[in-house]
């Protein structure tokens, strides 16, 4: 029974530790999860750009050692490397041709038993010897030669004894000197027959000699005279060592277009070098080089992906521009390894043909300046890898680059595109110039100068052709994109003008307006101007039930219920919403568009309902909860921008007889009456800036309505509210 409840318990444990593993990954790894997210992009990404940048393309070219060459073949590009058989060879010559290294010593000559210590024993025995008056000149001879170990002629011993003292003394000191003479300098080994030589001739040429003391002289020097040179193989093997290592490498240079092989030549060793070196032939996968390309990779994305997060923050947060950024390194990446995979099979041009400069130009319009210059180090980086590491090319792209990113910082048209390509086509041919002057031939560098030209032109039709499709497809509003879409051309805009013309030229006004404002306040004034164009779409449905379409036909809201009325007028952001949707306007648009009236009170049809009864359900706030927009307040400072320029406007052309005083003081009441209804507490704008965007528009209606003025004063300050809350609330939008 114990067992039996253990077990229980142990399945219980086990179940207890899965659920709190499952509910972990739930919580962190969910795909709905925003960190999961960007990691599983992150991952993906990697491993794409991996993959493209480890592939090795090896082209079958039927080349094998020994054999006939199938066709010929030239190198695809200009390539310098080391023969290293060729350098080890080039080494060892040279450490061969090293002479032993031999230092003087001074000890052969003076030392103990030195040559001068030999040269006075000889002559000085031979003056002892003679002194000897109880030998025989034989016993004489015959002891001299035993004291000097026979080595010494007989006759040279016999000629020495019978010479007098002084002339024995005479021979010493000549002997000495030739001795010192020749052994002053270094005599190695091999040099010592040249040096007792020179001994002998330096005595024929004394003078003062006899011939039979120019014998006894060159006796004692040709026996006494040795090597000075003395073999030092620490030297030597150091000097060896030194020969070896400053012996040069034996560089092989390959121009591009060089004929390696013929057809029908028989493929050596060397040829099969030459081809490995230039990529035509792959042996084996080299794993070292994926783990290096990992490495790099994956520190090049986690840095960036960081960059995102400590400083772009409204680009981390949203996921479809951290994918596009994804995509455009992922597929820029996959187009450099096909060019490079092209080199490897043609000439090696196709490399200064990489359309880094397009993704510059993309991003930093789609994004800023700050996210081109960053995907374009990506690039370059992930270029100097798919180009065996040639790190020269990535400094070219990433200069190239980041100068075209300033080219378009401000760019709003297309053909600001293609000039801001052509000039950084101008610094890229310079900047390829300048990577292949050094060691490049005459040819290829003209040729690749050329290469950059044609790229940054590329790069500028790549973007241009792709900022549509990407705009589109993501729903991104670029500058580009919102100018287009300012156009009064548009298909939409002249519906407008056509279906409803007095909101066509309410909403021009309050562009203009708004347009001022926002740049007054440093807020998106294009994306301003443009929601201003659109944001009374879906009056287009009903236009006759708003007050600026009705002209001088009677106000159809006079026979309708207010609470019908509240419906119709409140139903057309939606209807334009709606509208701007199926037109594909983007997003950005679409917001400020549905927050221009945020959760404001239709206040005529409220207090015309409230005139009817005590209020909805029994309660006054839920009748004035009813008859507010159902939007969501301003969350941003464009779309309070506007808010208040759609409503000021609405609001002055209903005064009569204006006055720039009326028109102040009713642009103020609009104001106030917002902040005092607390729509402006979501976004992020100041009171600063909403009293900078109310002198602006003070002025812009001022300006506005100049010749409508009417300096007269008849009305009173009640008069200016009578109209406010009587003619101006037609059109429901106060």
């Amino acid at each position: 029974m114990m067992s039996k409840n253990g077990k229980n318990l142990e399945k219980f444990e086990s179940g207890k530790e899965i659920g709190k593993l499952r509910d972990f990954f739930i919580k962190y790894f969910s795909p709905g999860r925003k960190f999961a997210q960007r990691l599983y992009i992150f991952i993906i990404t990697l491993g794409l750009i991996v993959g493209f940048l480890a592939y090795s393309y090896s082209p079958d070219i039927g080349i094998e050692l020994g054999r006939p060459s199938p066709r010929t073949i030239k190198a695809n590009k200009g390539i310098e490397f080391e023969d290293t058989l060729k350098t080890e060879e080039e080494r060892n010559k040279n450490e061969a041709e090293v002479e032993d290294v031999y230092a003087y010593d001074i000890d052969v000559l003076n030392g103990e038993e030195g040559a001068l210590y030999q040269v006075r024993y000889f002559y000085m025995l031979a003056g002892v010897v003679q002194k000897k008056d109880d030998k025989s000149a034989e016993e004489k001879i015959d002891y001299l030669t035993n004291l000097l170990g026979n080595e010494y002629p007989e006759f040279i011993i016999e000629a020495v004894l019978k010479l007098p003292p002084e002339e024995l003394n005479m021979l010493m000191e000549k002997t000495l000197g030739i001795s010192r003479e020749i052994m002053k300098e270094e005599i190695k080994p091999t040099r010592l027959d040249f040096a007792r030589s020179e001994a002998a001739s330096m005595v024929e040429l004394d003078k003062d000699l006899s011939p039979a003391g120019a014998s006894i002289v060159n006796a004692v020097l040709q026996k006494n005279i040795q090597p000075t040179a003395v073999f030092n193989p620490g030297a030597t093997e150091k000097a060896r060592k030194e020969a070896r290592e400053n012996t040069p490498p034996y560089m092989v240079t390959i121009p591009e277009g060089q004929t390696i092989v013929f057809e029908g030549e028989i493929v050596n060793e060397n040829d099969i070098l030459i081809l490995t070196k230039l990529g035509l032939l792959q042996r084996e996968f080299n794993w070292t080089r994926l783990l290096y390309i990992l490495f790099i990779c994956s520190i090049t994305l986690f840095l960036f992906g960081f960059y995102l997060f400590k400083y772009n923050r409204d680009i981390y947060e949203n996921i479809k521009k951290v994918l596009i950024n994804a995509l455009m390194l992922v597929l820029f990446t996959g187009i450099i390894r096909a060019l490079t995979v092209l080199s490897s099979v043609h000439l090696n041009f196709w490399n200064y043909l990489f359309p880094v400069m397009a993704v510059s130009l993309i991003s930093t319009i789609l994004f800023n300046a700050r996210i081109g210059i960053m995907l374009t180090l990506c690039l370059g980086i992930f270029a100097g890898i798919a180009t065996d590491f040639d790190y020269s090319i990535t400094v070219a792209y990433i200069l190239g680059g980041i100068f075209s990113t300033y080219m378009v910082s401000k760019a709003s048209q297309r053909s600001e595109v293609m000039r801001a390509g052509f000039i950084s086509s101008l610094v890229l041919a310079f900047l390829f110039l300048t990577v292949n002057l050094i060691g490049g031939e005459v040819r290829t560098v003209v040729l690749y100068t050329v290469m950059g030209l044609v790229n940054g032109i590329f790069s500028a039709i790549i973007a241009i052709g792709l900022l549509p499709f990407i705009e589109s497809t993501f729903n991104i509003a670029t500058a580009m994109r919102l100018l287009e879409l300012s156009h009064t051309d548009q298909p939409l805009l002249k519906k407008l003008l056509i279906n409803a013309p007095g909101t066509y030229n309410h909403s021009l006004l309050v562009g203009h307006l708004a347009e001022n404002a926002a740049k007054a306040i440093g807020a998106d004034s294009l994306l301003v101007k443009v929601a201003a164009l659109y944001h009374d779409l879906g009056k287009m449905k009903r236009p006759e039930y708003f007050y600026e379409n009705q002209g001088e036909i009677e106000n159809v809201h006079d026979r309708l219920n207010p609470s019908m009325s509240r419906n119709i007028i409140a139903s057309h952001i939606k209807d334009g919403v709606d509208m701007a949707i199926r037109a594909k306007i983007p997003k950005k648009v679409l917001n400020v568009i549905s927050q221009h009236h945020g959760n404001s009170l239709i206040s005529y049809f409220y207090e015309k309902q409230k005139g009817k009864e005590s209020g909805s359900n029994g309660s006054i706030n839920g009748l004035k909860g009813h008859f507010r927009y159902p939007a969501r307040r301003p969350q941003s400072r464009e779309a309070v921008v506007l808010m208040l320029a759609d409503s000021s406007e609405a609001a002055v052309r209903s005064i009569d007889n204006m006055t720039p005083k009326k028109i102040e003081q009713m642009v103020n009441d609009i104001v106030s009456n917002r902040i005092e209804d607390g729509q402006f507490i979501e976004s992020n704008i100041t009171l600063k800036e909403i009293d900078t965007i109310r002198k602006s528009l003070i002025d812009g209606l001022i300006s506005i309505y100049h010749s409508r003025i009417s300096y007269t004063e008849d009305e009173t300050n009640k008069n200016l509210v009578k109209f406010s809350a009587g003619n101006k609330l037609k059109s429901g939008e106060q």
